[in-house]
């Protein structure tokens, strides 16, 4: 009614023609506004559909999990892999050992053929100028 009266104006008198263009206006509306039982109707099937997408989730969760089972078993692999890897670490620590073992005895038969060498070079020349 205010709403009317807003859109009219201020109005002085009422009379029937009036009245009844009013009780029209509210007829029609009334006819388009939703019913108790349409309201319940539809919120029965939405409640329904919800339900579907529910279910829907509910399907998507289980899968979810099942690949997350799946990723906590490749890592599982990758730590078995880790493993393995520094299984090799160690393998290859053992070689490095070695390799500096024979590095060792190479450096001492230089030395060793590095003094000889010297020692003939010595007596070389020893023998050239006292000889």
């Amino acid at each position: 009614m205010e709403a009317l009266l807003e859109k009219e104006g201020v109005v002085d008198n009422w009379n029937d023609e009036r009245m009844d263009e009013l009780a029209r206006r509210m007829d029609k509306g009334f006819e388009q506004a939703a019913t108790k039982v349409e309201l319940s109707a539809l919120k029965s099937e939405m409640n329904l559909r919800f339900d579907r997408v529910d279910e829907r989730f509910d399907r998507v969760d289980e899968r979810f999990d099942e690949f997350t089972g799946r990723f906590g078993d490749v890592g599982k692999r990758f730590d078995e892999v880790s493993g393995r890897f520094g299984e090799v670490g160690k393998r290859f620590d053992k070689i490095d050992a070695q390799f500096m073992h024979i590095h060792d005895r190479l450096d001492r038969l230089n030395h060793t053929v590095l003094v000889g060498a010297f020692g003939v070079v010595a007596a070389v020349i020893a023998n050239g100028v006292w000889g």
